[in-house]
């Protein structure tokens, strides 16, 4: 095999909603990510065991937080933990000293709760600021894996990031953009494999992202069906399912 497919999980619980209305019940459809912790996590984690495979899982550190049991089953199953910001702040709008004591509050939590420190970032709105790749820098991450601007893995130095690496994701290939849209599941899975076929023999890599939570993923019981075929025909293009971790360069 040749080819890489990244496997990525954005663990969003009740984070979301919070954000937005904070101090508010979530209940009914603002509830949607309390199915995260009850059901979506655990059944994302069986699939990847059952298959043997390891993911990304970017947590926020609210999140690592508010489920401490299912961060720790992502670290004993070998599972990437990297992080997903705080609390989902949306950085564009953060002064730098803001988004410092976000960025810096989310990375020490996560170290103290998984022992190690995260290497990877994605950003919980799909925001950045400038100040944000060099805040990251700093803190000694070695990827980003926040934008959507090329088909494949690229250098930050010229952008702020120092030796970072940018692992691209792709609308087409994260679970939610489709079932968002109320697409049919045949519909999203048909649009999930013609990215994936569009993309792994044009640029040997692809990014999949995942989402635990309630009608927005591939967690609900009638949909993980969908995983596996696309894992299966990832690997029919010759594209080893991997974490973002396996993409940097190893210590010197």
């Amino acid at each position: 095999m040749t080819a890489t497919l990244l496997l990525t999980v954005n663990v969003q619980g009740l984070g979301p909603e919070a954000a937005e209305a904070k101090g508010a019940p979530l209940f009914g459809r603002f509830a949607h990510g309390g199915y995260a912790a009850k059901v979506g996590m655990a059944r994302l984690l069986d699939a990847l065991r059952e298959a043997g495979l390891t993911a990304t899982f970017f947590w926020p550190s609210s999140e690592a937080l508010a489920m401490p049991a299912l961060l720790e089953r992502c670290l004993r199953e070998g599972h990437e933990v990297a992080s997903h910001g705080r609390a989902f702040e949306d950085h564009a709008a953060l002064d730098p000293e803001q988004e410092a004591e976000v960025l810096e509050e989310a990375h020490d939590t996560l170290r103290r709760l998984c022992g190690t420190a995260p290497l990877g970032f994605r950003a919980p709105t799909g925001t950045l600021s400038a100040a944000t790749l060099p805040l990251l820098a700093r803190l000694g991450y070695g990827y980003d894996s926040s934008f959507v601007d090329d088909d494949a893995p690229y250098p930050l130095a010229a952008d702020g990031g120092g030796a970072m690496l940018e692992l691209p994701w792709a609308e087409g290939l994260a679970d939610a953009t489709h079932f968002r849209r109320r697409l049919t599941q045949d519909r999203a899975e048909a649009m999930m494999t013609e990215e994936l076929e569009a993309l792994l023999p044009v640029a040997g890599y692809a990014c999949l992202t995942l989402h635990p939570r309630a009608d927005l993923g591939l967690a609900r019981t009638a949909r993980l069906p969908i995983l596996r075929r696309l894992l299966d025909r990832a690997a029919k293009l010759g594209a080893a399912p991997r974490p973002c971790r396996a993409l940097l360069p190893a210590p010197a």
